[in-house]
């Protein structure tokens, strides 16, 4: 699958060759050469495909153990990698709108991997995030405020918004329904997920002005923190995944309120107005509850 996905997407890149900018198609090889590393590295932590079928894994686990299930979900998710990767302003809205519903409707068809739980363990503090990561009670309590820390380090955010889709760190798990279960069932690793989003809203110049229903308001630093949040497109992308986690992790009802208050810095205070795309496109879409979901929705077509 990994090597017909790698096929695909170069006849792909070919064919937009001749339909959009040269800057774009750059861009688009850029991120091809960075799936072929991740590809690459595939092959030489896990067996080859084509063993996915044997009865024992190739250290000898028993088929259907850690190693097989992690092996058997990489392999089926390869391929939608591949395809995101390749996105471009063209194609932005329709796949947005296709990943979106998936998401809505709870991955209609995706294995849930029952031997599969980096993502718990690491919400138990058991295990560090990786690479170069730490364990969950020792990134709050010496990250908060990191700034610098928290812009270059890439390896985190997937461990602390785990989903059910793949990422870029290729040493985080995605997240298996019954991790989730397990985290929200617990009290204090679902409190620790209330703390990794603090970390991140003060990284973005917010904080929680009530606990219990998600509201927001200004950090002491948002000035900066904003300015910082309205050029840095990947940290736009990492709130995608912060507001899918959210709506993963029995926080649901935190999604609302952070879209409603980003509406009133972008729109009525022009404070965040480079996330404004994202904003409407993306985010918006992302609030599982369907009633507070069309409130938003309206309020941002006043702004159209």
């Amino acid at each position: 699958p990994y090597n017909v996905a790698l096929r695909l997407t170069q006849n792909r890149l070919a064919q937009i060759q001749n339909q959009v900018p040269p800057a774009v198609v750059s861009a688009a090889t850029t991120h091809y050469d960075g799936q072929v590393a991740a590809v690459r590295q595939y092959e030489r932590i896990e067996a080859p495909i084509e063993k996915i079928e044997a009865p024992m894994s190739r250290d000898g686990s028993a088929e259907g153990g850690p190693i097989d299930q992690k092996r058997k979900m990489i392999a089926e998710t390869m391929s939608s990698m591949m395809a995101r990767s390749f996105i471009t302003p063209l194609f932005r809205t329709q796949w947005t709108s296709r990943d979106t519903d998936q998401y809505l409707n709870g991955y209609p068809g995706k294995k849930d991997y029952p031997a599969l739980k980096d993502n718990l363990d690491f919400y138990m503090n058991k295990i560090p995030s990786v690479p170069n990561g730490d364990y969950i009670d020792n990134i709050h309590d010496t990250w908060f405020g990191k700034y610098d820390t928290l812009e270059i380090h890439h390896g985190y955010i997937q461990w602390l918004f785990p989903i059910r889709e793949s990422g870029m760190n290729w040493d985080a798990q995605e997240l298996q329904v019954h991790e989730a279960r397990a985290i929200c069932a617990d009290a204090t690793a679902h409190g620790r997920v209330l703390k990794s989003y603090e970390l991140m809203l003060d990284f973005y110049g917010m904080e929680l002005a009530n606990k219990e229903t998600g509201e927001l308001r200004r950090g002491i630093n948002w000035k900066s923190r904003f300015a910082h949040l309205n050029g840095s497109k990947h940290n736009h992308l990492r709130i995608t995944r912060i507001l899918k986690c959210l709506g993963e992790m029995d926080y649901q009802h935190f999604q609302a309120p952070f879209v409603r208050f980003c509406i009133e810095e972008a729109f009525n205070n022009g404070t965040l107005s480079g996330i404004r795309r994202i904003l409407r496109d993306d985010w918006v879409c992302l609030v599982k509850n369907p009633a507070k979901r069309k409130e938003l929705i309206e309020k941002l077509h006043e702004y159209r």
